[in-house]
Order: C-alpha cells, then sequence, then structure tokens
C-alpha cells in the first residue's frame, strides 16, 4: 500500500507540473516567441560571419600563392600585394607567413637591382620586418628573422647614403640578437656574433681610385748637333 501511495503522489506531482508549465506557456508565449526568434536569428548570423570569415581566409592563401616574385618589377609588385593582403585580413597565421616572405624576398630583390640595392625594395623589407616584430614579439624565429632582417637593411641604406648612423642601428640588432634569451639555442645568435666581428670591414667606405697612368716616356732633350752648311766651291 505504501508503494501505490508513493506511485499515486508522484503522478499527482508530475500532473501538477505540467499543469504549471502549460500555463506558463499559455501566459507568456508571446515573449517565449520572440526569445526563440531571437535565438535563432543570433545563431544564423554567427553562422553566417564564421563561414565568411573561412571563406575569406581562404581566398587570401589562394591570392598568396598566385603572386609571383620573378624580377624586381614583377617582385616589387607581388610585394606590394602581399603587405597590402597582410593589413586586410584577420588570419594571424597568414599575417605571420605573409610578413615572412614579404620581408625575405624583398630583400633579395633589392640585392638583384640594377643598380643595387633598391631603396624601394629595401624601404618594404623594413615595413615587413618592423609589423612582423610588432605583431610577433614573443615569437622567436619569427622575432629573430626580423632583427637580422633590420640589420641588413640597414647596411643596404650604408650603401645607399653612407650614413655612420645605419652602422650604429646595425650593432643594437645584432647584439640584441646575440644576447636576447628569446633567441637562445637558435642559429640567430652564432650568426650575430659572425657578423658583429665583421662590422667594421661591413660598414667601411671603399673609395675607387682610377688606375695610374703609366709613367711618361723619358723624352730626349738634347739637342741634335745643327748641320754643318754646305761648304760654297
Amino acid at each position: 500500500m505504501k508503494a501505490e501511495r508513493r506511485h499515486e503522489l508522484r503522478e499527482n506531482d508530475l500532473a501538477h507540473a505540467l499543469s504549471v508549465a502549460r500555463e506558463y506557456l499559455e501566459q507568456h508565449s508571446k515573449q517565449i516567441t520572440v526569445v526563440a526568434v531571437v535565438a535563432l536569428a543570433l545563431f544564423a548570423f554567427v553562422s553566417f560571419a564564421l563561414r565568411s570569415r573561412a571563406a575569406a581566409h581562404e581566398d587570401v592563401w589562394r591570392r598568396k600563392n598566385e603572386l609571383k616574385f620573378d624580377g624586381v618589377t614583377q617582385g616589387r609588385q607581388a610585394v606590394d600585394g602581399l603587405l597590402a593582403m597582410v593589413g586586410e585580413t584577420s588570419d594571424e597565421r597568414f599575417a605571420l607567413d605573409g610578413l615572412l616572405d614579404a620581408g625575405r624576398q624583398a630583400l633579395r630583390l633589392a640585392r638583384e637591382a640594377p643598380i643595387p640595392p633598391d631603396r624601394e625594395l629595401n624601404d618594404r623589407a623594413r615595413r615587413a620586418f618592423e609589423e612582423l616584430l610588432r605583431r610577433f614579439p614573443g615569437n622567436s624565429l619569427a622575432a629573430g628573422v626580423a632583427v637580422s632582417g633590420l640589420a641588413t637593411v640597414e647596411e643596404n641604406d650604408f650603401l645607399l647614403d653612407r650614413d655612420p648612423t645605419h652602422k650604429e642601428r646595425a650593432r643594437e640588432y645584432l647584439t640584441r640578437l646575440s644576447k636576447d634569451a628569446l633567441f637562445n639555442g637558435l642559429p640567430f645568435q652564432r650568426l650575430a656574433l659572425d657578423r658583429l666581428k665583421t662590422l667594421d670591414e661591413t660598414f667601411s667606405v671603399i673609395h675607387f681610385q682610377p688606375p695610374a697612368l703609366p709613367p711618361a716616356e723619358t723624352v730626349n732633350t738634347a739637342a741634335e748637333p745643327e748641320a754643318e752648311p754646305a761648304r760654297q766651291p
């Protein structure tokens, strides 16, 4: 009997809960409908935004893969396009890869210009490496490439204007590479130490002297004896 009584009580409780729920739904049906519609709309918006962002990320990688860096003229346009894409995208992985490529390609092309180094390409390399360092300061690989690249940019600038301040800036970058714990165990430190040893030689001004003229031949200035006048018969 007690088991039957407990079963009846549970049934009564369930019936009461259903009755209360039905009354609540009848009284607040409009509000519940509005909340449900808003939730569905929010879900649809978030899903659309995520799909759009994924599509945008795929598109920017596709456009990057289509860039050509063959030759100075085409390469300069590709570097500009890559830097523009980095500025447009929210994909951090693309930004990292794009800035690394832009900086290294710009440095390479600057040395391949008809009259190297090319100032515009060198400036583009500086822009890429500075942005790389700003956005990924804790990434040892990215920061190492950026600091080493900036030292090379200073070397190129010295070749263009012979300003000795470039030497001190390069020294600061290379010293940072050799001493910063961020780069411990990476080859950047050894390469930086090697470059510091040859810094004076790298930033020396070379003057090209015109070839020496061959010594002039000694001119025989001795007067030749005058011919005796012919005797008259």
